[in-house]
């Protein structure tokens, strides 16, 4: 499964982006277990903050938008993971 990562926004206003294929990875079982404990309802949409990042998720074929300030639980983890194990484009 495709995974995409993408930050923008910040002091700087630039855009940084993670890619990420888990049936590549030496670990895809726990890959599954991490995507499966994404909520199904994207994140609540919130007012922009001023020098916020957003990141903008994509797992397959579904795309949601994270303020930073609301980028938390399995979301988080999952930015986290793709930002260290990604191929950083």
């Amino acid at each position: 499964m495709h995974i995409d990562v993408r930050r923008s926004g910040g002091f700087a206003g630039t855009t940084r982006r993670w890619q990420l294929d888990t049936d590549t990875c030496s670990d895809p079982d726990d890959w599954a277990t991490l995507l499966g404990a994404l909520p199904q309802d994207a994140p609540a949409a919130a007012a922009p903050v001023p020098d916020d990042f957003t990141w903008t998720i994509t797992v397959a074929q579904t795309t949601v938008t994270i303020p930073g300030r609301r980028l938390d639980g399995p979301w988080a983890d999952l930015v986290a993971r793709v930002r260290s194990e990604g191929d950083p484009s």
